[in-house]
């Protein structure tokens, strides 16, 4: 039975826009509004082309960009996909401080085996401007979380981001000596 989530319709974008194998996302990550509208109904979410424009759209959510000509969509970070190409911009302009948060069950891994923080099965780590965003995105897994600052001149990366109105830097690794775990911000009314 097909639905009209609007909940659910964010996510489903993201998804197509990052990790979906059965869609041709453009070198530099840009699908076609049409595509979108495509695949979210074989997903059984029903939703016309102006649906997904709003969720693209400089009104929309921040985790997309919509083309000049209005077209085309694409997510400004969190890519699975290694044949798209992420351009990073502002490269080691950072603020001094970014934040990362992750489920405490990762810390073994992180600091214990000097992993430090690694993109997994994404393209980059994803840190943030503000600890109480990085909380927010750490938060999503249900789990107790920890929070680190990271010193962005001491990586050994480039640190950039895809738009200069992204919050969301990214670089290719953070050793575990770079990350100072601090507490996690109360939650603002």
């Amino acid at each position: 039975m097909a639905r009209n989530n609007s909940r659910a319709r964010p996510g489903a974008i993201a998804f197509i826009l990052r990790h979906a194998t059965d869609v041709e996302l453009d070198p530099t990550g840009w699908l076609p509004i049409e595509d979108i509208v495509t695949r979210l109904a074989a997903d059984d979410i029903l939703v016309t082309a102006e649906d997904v424009l709003r969720e693209v759209g400089p009104d929309g959510n921040d985790r997309f960009e919509l083309s000049i000509d209005g077209t085309k969509a694409r997510a400004f970070y969190g890519h699975s996909n290694p044949n798209v190409n992420i351009e990073l911009i502002d490269i080691n302009n950072a603020p001094q401080f970014l934040y990362h948060a992750t489920p405490d069950y990762n810390l073994d891994a992180i600091l214990d085996r000097k992993e430090g923080l690694l993109p997994q099965k994404r393209l980059y780590v994803h840190m943030h401007e503000d600890p109480m965003s990085a909380v927010k995105v750490g938060k999503r897994r249900n789990a107790p979380i920890a929070l680190f600052e990271i010193e962005t001149k001491a990586l050994p990366e480039p640190v950039g981001r895809t738009s200069p109105d992204s919050a969301v830097w990214l670089t290719t690794y953070v050793p575990a000596k770079l990350l100072w775990k601090i507490a996690v911000p109360e939650e603002r009314a």
